[in-house]
């Protein structure tokens, strides 16, 4: 296993001893094994004698079992790009750095987001110090625009190799969290139109039509239009979703002093 070993003294009288030396580099098939198992095997030869003038060899093994214990460790970071338009129904990129920072092999490594459902992962398996790079895709919805930020929190994943003391070993979890920020543009316009009044006296009534859209990126409630002029305004619902319109009414009787 280690190679060449260093022996101080090869002749030992009755009693004696010698402390022979090695160095081994652990690999890391030892590290993701926990142990490193050794024997090894001295060999002396007795003297000749005129009984025994070609003596047999002697030799005696021992074996050493070396703990290399596991430090398991994965770091998560989750980024994203910025959607095309903060608005409802752009695409988000998602992507989420999983690095080995550990000294064993990881395998079954993965990622999970409730949010983004499902992830991609290029890698399943990572040495120590390696790296994978997954990814996701998310639609935003008209709830996230309105909150005005995605908060989205992934977990990273991965099992070290079972050893004889660890034959089951825990999975290692690490979370990260990343904020996309949804800016709020609330905009509105406003058309107001007329019929005609079937006559051009005093008396006569004027239909007016007032449509209002919601030009924005958010949802708009308390809805409404305010005409001093006019009486009887109404309008048929007080919320917008983002591109949605509504066309309040009101009628107003003309005076002489306007004809």
């Amino acid at each position: 296993k280690v190679g060449a070993v260093n022996c101080p003294d090869t002749t030992l009288i009755p009693g004696g001893s010698t402390t022979c030396t090695a160095t081994y580099t652990l690999t890391l098939a030892d590290v993701d094994a926990g142990t490193v198992h050794n024997s090894a095997t001295v060999t002396g030869l007795p003297p000749a004698t005129a009984g025994n003038p070609n003596p047999a060899p002697v030799t005696a093994t021992d074996a050493v079992d070396v703990p290399v214990p596991a430090d398991p460790k994965l770091t998560l970071d989750k980024t994203h790009a910025a959607p095309a338009t903060n608005t409802a129904g752009a695409i988000v990129a998602y992507s989420f750095l999983v690095t080995n920072t550990g000294n064993v092999t990881l395998s079954a490594v993965s990622v999970s987001d409730a949010k983004v459902g499902a992830v991609t992962c290029p890698a399943s398996s990572l040495l120590p110090g390696a790296s994978t790079t997954c990814t996701a895709s998310y639609t935003l919805l008209q709830s996230d625009v309105d909150a005005g930020v995605v908060d989205n929190t992934a977990t990273a994943s991965g099992t070290q190799p079972a050893t004889p003391t660890n034959l089951n070993p825990t999975p290692i979890t690490v979370a990260d969290t990343d904020t996309l920020p949804l800016p709020a543009v609330p905009t509105i316009t406003l058309d107001k139109t007329h019929a005609a009044p079937a006559t051009n006296t005093a008396g006569a009534t004027v239909a007016y039509s007032f449509l209002v859209t919601n030009t924005g990126n958010v949802t708009l409630s308390s809805v409404g239009v305010v005409d001093t002029k006019v009486s009887s305004l109404t309008c048929p619902t007080a919320i917008l979703l983002p591109g949605a319109s509504t066309t309040c009414t009101a009628s107003y009787t003309l005076t002489q002093a306007d004809v």
